[in-house]
């Protein structure tokens, strides 16, 4: 009966984390309508979301997770239903992991085979091991007539690991492979999703499916992307980026070596923008707290790329924001401020703020004396702007959005309790250099970002003909640099890229920058993860240290 074809279901969901009746309805809903499929395949944890983290813990979402498997086992017939969620089996118990991360798999109102995952990332974003044991098997099962071997994300990026769980899997007899993922987005990442299941589905000669889930939670973006390789490694199908989609596919195993489709890629700056609009709607809308959004303007590259984003996720109506000038803002930053808002439509306000830092600076005269001009009064003018901004998002319950980016986050040129300030950061995990770039993709139909903004040198404007160059080396350089310590850790960038131009001196004033300021990076808001190492809860590194150079 199934000695040709099989008609997949691919669900690239998006679930909410603990809301698992939520999550159970999307999943029922998908079930009902599609009776006719052979096989339904849901991503990685699709029922109860990920990452779970410490809630895995809680009675109630392991009640509830137990209920909702039995409700959705009760609904299954004809098709074949494959799905993600946790398991604590019996023979775990009294251990320290008590959970499997699981693929239950469902037929006909019963749950016919549990497969769990074999290989735990304990890297980066990733802590499973501190939830889940590894598992064994590498058995596959009998779906429709046909062997098939299921894998869970992780167990597919065997490269580093001494189990080759796909190739285990094959030479015991499976015929084709499915791995269900949650599956994290970073610049690149599809390419090298394609590449190793490439690689694998024609080493192996089997064809593979590839369910991603979509949507954002914290600082993750998992982009959906799923897809499937044929026996040639090339790729058959592909679903949308950044965005839900249920999509039929029917698996010919008479032609499963053709030539695949055309093209599969999207351009690194669309991605990043998608990414980050879809973890800002889902952190606005899952949250269910806030009624807008506010930040601050300064007529710079960084607000006026966040207030894009913002404007694009949530829609214009919703996004608040605030130029909050003093003696030394320039009318050109008005200008610049003032103009973005009109060209997407965003409330635009100005609080002027130099009558308050005023009063400041005679409270600190009368009590201190004169003291002259440093950087103590450029950052009382950020924490001022911080705290009426505060007031606003209070007052009218708007989620305040930060605006640093990862260049100056790196060496520390940003304000503690000023511009720091926020619930959510966007462009956080962008180099300055990117935010440029992506910048002038955003204008390539017509201006939306004023050129100005773009070709203007970046400047605090916190003194008098302040630069950013006053303080830091130009940003191609810094980010050169801080790319190499951030991605590869201190030591070799030195000697590497001094053979590139770089003065030695330069690269040790960066490094120290760095390293100086992780006091800063430990307190800052949640960003969105879009590069491979990100300032955030994959990276871990101590406040207090010594490292001598």
């Amino acid at each position: 009966m199934y000695e040709k074809k099989l008609k997949l279901l691919l669900c690239q969901i998006n679930p909410i984390v603990g809301d698992i009746g939520y999550n159970k309805e999307k999943i029922l809903n998908i079930i009902r309508e599609n009776r006719e499929t052979d096989i339904i395949i849901f991503p990685e944890m699709a029922l109860v979301g990920y990452p779970l983290m410490d809630h895995i813990l809680d009675p109630i979402i392991r009640k509830r997770n137990k209920e909702a498997i039995n409700e959705i086992m009760e609904t299954t017939s004809q098709p074949t239903v494959i799905l993600g969620t946790f398991t604590e089996p019996e023979g775990l118990k009294g251990k320290i992991q008590h959970f499997y991360n699981s693929a239950i798999i469902m037929e006909n109102k019963n749950i016919v085979y549990i497969e769990n995952k074999r290989l735990l990332p304990n890297y980066d974003v990733f802590d499973e091991r501190r939830y889940f044991s590894f598992d064994d098997k590498y058995q596959p099962i009998e779906i429709k007539d046909k062997q098939v071997g299921i894998l869970i994300c992780e167990d597919i990026w065997d490269n580093y690991y001494e189990d080759k769980v796909a190739n285990k899997l094959v030479e015991n007899g499976a015929e084709f492979l499915i791995v269900i993922n949650a599956s994290p987005y970073h610049i690149g990442k599809f390419e090298l999703r394609k590449n190793l299941l490439g690689e694998k589905a024609q080493k192996l000669s089997v064809p593979i499916i590839y369910v991603n889930m979509v949507g954002g939670l914290d600082e993750i973006v998992y982009d959906g992307q799923s897809f499937i390789v044929n026996t040639a490694g090339k790729i058959m199908f592909k679903a949308k980026a950044f965005q839900e989609e249920i999509a039929e596919y029917f698996l010919d195993f008479e032609h499963s070596n053709g030539q695949g489709i055309t093209s599969s890629e999207i351009n690194w700056k669309e991605e990043v923008v998608e990414a980050l609009k879809l973890n800002l709607f889902d952190y606005f809308h899952k949250s269910n707290i806030f009624d807008g959004v506010v930040l601050g303007l300064s007529g710079g590259i960084d607000s006026a790329f966040t207030a894009y984003i913002c404007a694009e996720a949530l829609g214009a109506e919703k996004v608040n924001c605030i130029m909050l000038p003093t003696r030394y803002t320039s009318q050109q930053s008005l200008d610049n401020a003032k103009e973005l808002c009109e060209n997407l439509s965003m409330n635009y306000y100005i609080h002027p703020i130099d009558d308050l830092f005023q009063s400041y600076e005679i409270s600190i005269n009368k009590n201190l004396g004169d003291l002259p001009f440093d950087i103590a009064d450029e950052n009382l003018q950020a924490r001022i702007r911080a705290t009426i901004l505060m007031y606003y998002s209070n007052k009218f319950n708007w989620l305040l959005v930060s605006t640093g980016n990862k260049s100056e986050i790196g060496v520390g040129y940003c304000t503690l309790y000023g511009d720091t300030n926020g619930g959510k950061n966007v462009p956080g995990d962008l180099l300055k250099v990117q935010i440029y770039d992506i910048c002038t993709w955003i204008n390539r139909k017509k201006e939306i970002i004023p050129e100005n903004i773009i070709t203007r040198p970046p400047t605090a404007e916190l003194r008098e003909d302040q630069k950013d160059s006053d303080s830091l080396p130009p940003y191609e350089i810094l980010d050169t640099i801080l790319r190499e310590i951030i991605e590869y850790g201190i030591g070799a960038e030195l000697e590497h890229l001094q053979k590139e131009g770089i003065k030695p001196e330069t690269i040790l004033k960066v490094r120290r920058l760095y390293l100086n300021s992780e006091f800063k990076r430990r307190q800052l808001v949640q960003t969105i993860k879009v590069s491979p190492s990100a300032f955030g809860i994959g990276r871990r590194y101590p406040v207090l240290k010594r490292i001598k150079f």
